[in-house]
């Protein structure tokens, strides 16, 4: 369960998940292209640092977050915080079943347990736990030690479980279980699965759920949550989970022991998770399935090593896109009890379908994401979106290349995806995307949008005959806001009333006005190829524009590509609603004049702005401008053409035989200080 807990608690943990984290140091693997081959081995002990978020980088006096490790149950930190945490099998809890080892008891505040497991069906290697097993909860169908038919479990309990797995293999088929609760944040945890419908845990549970309907509502109410090596497979089901009014206590922070809402940082609310999974090797395939949430999150993954998870033919949504017909995000006088309607998610409700962190690996065959603000963020990991082709068998891998499920397909089937906001959002560790076999990616700003200067981030992206649109930038590279939005509360902050610095501010300053100052290279470089299809969609590096260093911007096009567009260094600022609306007008192009480019700012700069407006994070405004560090090379191979269609401002053009450059009369193209205009370029014409 979230609890509040004392100041000299969470200094002392603190303390620890430090001491452990400074342990660790290396470079992070780069992310496969196929199998991840063997998992790391060993690994020092220790629990994760607290205090970092799904993308947050430790307070100022910190220190680099660490890299490399081989992570291990509970060790890798929970969505999105900085870099891979010290690892190693932790200690059991009483009462513990997974990898999650900050949970428990505090007597000084609610009382309660994180695993106090109170399930209508609780099933071992032994079987049927009949001491532990409520079944006056099962309404109707038939069960035993192997399995559930028919089973039916109506539970309005908060913080109850319906079925839950340890190490034993386990098939439900018909089932209809409704968890429909007004869990309020207290006594329910998605870390540890309470307050689950089906969850599984340990490398011997195999859990099959099949021609089933499962229904949740209440905050950290889930449908399915696995766990610790476990197997969780289902199959023309639907899982739908409402979410519901977090405690009027709850603030806004990164704590696992705390966490169940997303950190705002990220750009996203909700009280919402379809489903969990984490630990080492953990694997969850979803095939001719419906799954949706109401905001948050569809399909999660979180703290843990080397998660498969694995898609095919299935459907992921986000709902509540309008916020004021959804039950309130939290009761009355809370710290988001006020919080606005999000402009932004038009069609679908805020938050992610899926997240890539700790070595996670993730594909997409046939699948539809709907979603409001993500299709899916990477901290660490990687995803392929792909087709489907009728006739064609395919297996369904976990960690250790083992096959734990097949699929036939009936038709053929590309996988679309469909965002009011963004596609793809990278922020920590290094990520590979693929999208390839028609992937439909419609998305109502940028494409990709990559957030670099903390945590060593790298985006590796290959994109072959997709079909992309977007809000007039293709990709948008940019300082993380994650780091510069000033971070954690001070200790001594009036507001802290819920732990100190475990707790985001809950506001976002910066100074007026684009930062056209020299900037730092930094050691990290974003890669992009596009091949085989139409693109389109303005390429700009913003990087180290707020005083974190810059990252390099490589793109490619290669055979078959065509690309139309502007490509330039630049300066990025915050803007309003009304401002990403003037931008999007406008193309998404950038500013090439400063003066223009001043009134632009002093009429939408988002200068400061506040939790109740998260989904600000991520939405700027260029001007064209290379400070030093925010380089760009461009490729061109094969028969690839780029139609220059705005001011473009790059260090380098590699053009190969064959392909062009085709830049129009009254546009600039920069390369390397030499400006070009009204002319064809091609190959042996760029010294």
């Amino acid at each position: 369960m979230k609890k509040l807990i004392s100041i000299l608690l969470i200094v002392s943990m603190l303390l620890t998940g430090l001491a452990a984290w400074a342990e660790e140091s290396g470079q992070p693997p780069e992310p496969p292209t196929g199998a991840m081959g063997e998992p790391p081995q060993g690994g020092p002990g220790g629990t994760p640092p607290e205090g970092f978020p799904e993308g947050m980088t430790p307070p100022d006096g910190m220190g680099e977050p660490p890299q490399g490790g081989p992570g291990g149950p509970g060790g890798n930190p929970p969505e999105g915080a900085p870099g891979d945490a010290p690892g190693g099998q932790q200690s059991q809890a009483e009462g513990q079943l997974g990898s999650w080892s900050m949970g428990g008891t505090d007597a000084d505040s609610i009382g309660g347990d994180d695993y106090a497991y109170d399930a209508a069906l609780y099933v071992t290697s032994d079987g049927i736990d009949a001491e532990k097993s409520a079944t006056q909860r099962i309404a109707s169908g038939e069960y035993d030690d192997t399995g559930a038919s028919g089973i039916v479990i109506d539970d309005s309990e908060s913080g109850h479980n319906g079925i839950l797995v340890v190490d034993a293999d386990y098939t439900i088929t018909g089932a209809t279980i409704d968890l429909v609760t007004d869990a309020d944040g207290t006594d329910t945890c998605d870390f540890s699965g309470k307050g689950t419908a089906v969850a599984a845990f340990g490398s011997g549970a195999n859990v099959t759920i099949e021609d089933s309907t499962i229904h949740t509502a209440g905050v950290a109410t889930m449908p399915v949550f696995a766990d610790d090596g476990a197997t969780v497979t289902f199959k023309n089901s639907t899982l739908q989970s409402d979410g519901g009014t977090l405690s009027a206590d709850y603030l806004n922070t990164p704590s696992q022991t705390l966490m169940v809402a997303p950190p705002w940082i990220l750009g996203i609310m909700g009280t919402s998770r379809g489903s969990n999974m984490m630990g080492r090797d953990t694997t969850t395939n979803v095939i001719d399935s419906e799954t949706s949430a109401g905001a948050w999150a569809v399909l999660s993954t979180d703290a843990g090593d080397d998660m498969y998870l694995n898609v095919y033919n299935s459907s992921l949504t986000l709902n509540n896109a309008d916020e004021s017909a959804a039950a309130p995000l939290q009761a009355e006088g809370g710290q988001i009890s006020e919080t606005l309607d999000n402009p932004y998610t038009v069609n679908y409700g805020t938050g992610y379908g899926t997240y890539v962190i700790g070595n996670a690996v993730e594909t997409f065959a046939g699948g539809t994401i709907n979603v409001g603000t993500y299709a899916t963020i990477f901290t660490g990991g990687s995803a392929t979106y792909t087709a489907l082709e009728a006739g064609e068998t395919y297996e369904l891998k976990n960690h250790a290349g083992e096959t734990t499920a097949t699929y036939e397909a009936t038709e053929d089937k590309v996988t679309e995806i469909h965002s009011d906001t963004f596609g793809f959002m990278a922020h920590q560790n290094a990520n590979a995307i693929t999208i390839e076999k028609g992937t439909v990616v419609d998305t109502g700003y940028a494409t990709f949008l990559v957030k670099s200067g903390s945590s060593n981030e790298t985006l590796t992206a290959t994109v072959d005959g997709a079909s992309i649109t977007n809000g007039g930038v293709l990709i948008q590279v940019m300082d993380n806001d994650d780091a510069t939005n000033g971070g954690m509360m001070d200790a001594d902050d009036p507001e802290n009333t819920n732990g100190g610095s475990q707790n985001f501010k809950p506001y976002h300053t910066e100074d007026a006005g684009f930062d056209t100052s020299e900037a730092a290279a930094g050691n990290t470089a974003q890669t992009f190829a596009f091949t085989n299809g139409d693109y389109t969609g303005n390429i700009y590096n913003a990087s180290g524009s707020d005083g974190l260093e810059g990252s390099v911007l490589n793109v490619t096009f290669g055979e078959g590509a065509a690309y139309s567009g502007a490509i330039a260094s630049t300066s990025a600022i915050h803007v309003t609603y009304a401002g990403s609306q003037a931008v999007k007008a406008n193309g998404g192009y950038a500013f090439d004049d400063a003066d223009a480019a001043a009134v632009f700012a002093e009429e939408y700069q988002n200068t400061s702005f506040t939790i109740e407006e998260y989904w600000s994070i991520g939405q700027v405004a260029n001007l064209v401008n290379a400070n030093g560090g925010n380089e760009i090379d461009v490729t061109l191979t094969g028969d690839a053409v780029w139609n220059v269609t705005g001011t473009s401002l790059i260090a380098a053009l590699t053009i190969e035989d064959g392909a062009r450059v085709i830049v129009p009369e009254g546009v600039t193209l920069t390369v390397n200080g030499v400006d070009y205009t009204g002319c064809t370029l091609t190959a042996g014409m760029i010294s």
